[in-house]
This record gives C-alpha cells, structure tokens and sequence, in this order.
C-alpha cells in the first residue's frame, strides 16, 4: 500500500486505461496541449474537496445535522434557504459547517442568521463557502478566527460588526 499521491495517480490512470476501452477515439484526437489542460483540470477537481474541506473546517452531512437538530430534511433546507443556517452544496448531500451550532443545546447559534445577514446585505446572493472560510479565517479585530469566538462564548454583537466589515471589504 502506497502513500496518499500514489493511490491518487493509480486511481487516476486506472480510470482512464478504462476509459480509453470506450473513448480512444476522442482521447487520441486531443494534442499534447489540450491533453495537458484537461489532466490539469481534472487534478484540480480531484483536489479541490480536499482544499475546500481544510479551508471551511469540520463540517456535517445533512443525516447527521437533522439528527443533532431534531428536525427533517426539509425543515433544515428551509433555515438553508431563509438564512437561519449555512449550508454548503456538495456532491449528494449539504454539508454544514460545525461552527454555527450550539453543541449543548443542539441548535443553530442564534448569531448564525445575523452573521449570514450580514454577507447578504452588503454582498446580495453570496456563495456560502465565502462565509464558512471567512468563519474559519484568523480576524485581526477578534484576535482569532470567528469559528474561536464564538467556542469561546464571546460578545457574539462584535461578530456580527466584524462580518459586516468583512462583507463590506469583499464588495469593493
């Protein structure tokens, strides 16, 4: 058993040896440049999960956030939907990011919806991954990141202010 790249490289080529038993008429048709570009791309989105995963911190699956919260699935895509929780799209579920809940009381921290408030306000639709970075992120003002802030049960009213600079600083 090799290491993390080795078993990404095997995979990679063990896929394409199989696609090739059904496409090498397209794959040989590609010159060595567009041939390069797409083993670029497809590098990037083998990746990119993983760099978006250590960029948002931990984060749940849909299953295990409507059982910490108690509520369906369509109740949980609603707080997604009005504001009231940060859901990120992936690939079969929504994940959400461990930060906005309350582990003890087993709800969204009721900053949450103000937080995300104050990235819609000054940005409009916004792309929630922008946000669970941002939450994520070390903030001068805090002196930590606004996921620490809020574990360490802090004045949560100068989160939101902080948001909404940051949200203000995006839009420029």
């Amino acid at each position: 058993m090799g290491d993390a790249l080795s078993g990404i490289y095997e995979g990679f080529t063990q896929r394409l040896g199989e696609l090739r038993k059904h496409h090498d008429d397209l794959l040989v048709s590609l010159d060595y440049h567009e041939a390069r570009a797409l083993g670029v791309k497809a590098a990037d989105a083998a990746v990119a999960p993983l760099v978006w995963s250590a960029a948002v911190g931990e984060r749940w699956p849909t299953t295990l956030v409507t059982e910490f919260l108690h509520i369906s699935r369509q109740a949980l895509h609603k707080r997604v939907a009005n504001g009231s929780a940060l859901g990120l799209p992936g690939r079969g579920t929504t994940w959400f990011p461990v930060w906005q809940f309350d582990l003890e009381r087993h709800e969204v921290r009721p900053v949450v919806v103000e937080v995300i408030r104050a990235f819609l306000e000054e940005l409009g639709p916004v792309d929630p991954y922008l946000i669970a970075a941002w939450a994520t992120t070390p903030q001068r003002e805090l002196g930590a990141s606004p996921e620490e802030w809020l574990a360490s049960g802090k004045d949560p009213a100068e989160l939101v202010r902080i948001a909404r600079r940051a949200a203000r600083e995006v839009g420029r």
